[in-house]
């Protein structure tokens, strides 16, 4: 009764957060509402634009501007990296030499930068729009900084077994 309490004490008029109490024969009944939901930029403008928005979603729109694969495609791969990190985790202790080197850092960063990048989406875009610009650079740059640590150096896999042997 407390959570209707308050719910009901959120409510703007008509448009209530969560739920709409409406009188239905002098009787109190609760109905799902999905008007807070709506991406019209014709009542509250910036408002909105902050406002969770349900589906159902066209391709286009889940696929985004300038993206190349369908959010399902890109889950599965993000699932396939990450499983496959099990394996090649304990493999790169066994088996060193470049290709493990290679595979290994780039499965790893690939992680790394997807869930960065999520974060990032998920949190600040809305707010600094221009993040994903830096976030990219980075991990451009990062990526170039471990692709050249593998030819010039030793290899990350050494580098661990040299620094477990400290």
């Amino acid at each position: 009764m407390a959570t209707f309490a308050i719910l009901r004490t959120c409510s703007r008029g008509t448009r209530c957060l969560l739920v709409k109490m409406q009188q239905q024969s002098g009787a109190l009944s609760l109905e799902t509402t999905s008007k807070i939901f709506s991406t019209s930029s014709a009542s509250n403008g910036a408002l909105d634009y902050f406002r969770a928005r349900r589906g159902p979603f066209t391709p286009e729109e889940k696929r985004g501007s300038g993206h190349m694969m369908t959010a399902s495609t890109h889950w599965k791969v993000e699932r396939f990296v990450a499983v496959s990190m099990v394996a090649i985790m304990p493999a790169a202790l066994f088996y060193q030499g470049p290709i493990m080197d290679h595979l290994f850092t780039t499965f790893v960063y690939l992680h790394g930068h997807w869930g960065m990048k999520g974060v990032l989406t998920d949190y600040l875009v809305k707010f600094v729009p221009w993040i994903q610009y830096v976030w990219y650079t980075v991990s451009i740059l990062g990526f170039a900084g471990m692709i050249h640590f593998n030819f010039n150096d030793v290899g990350f896999t050494k580098a661990i077994q040299m620094l477990w042997s400290i």
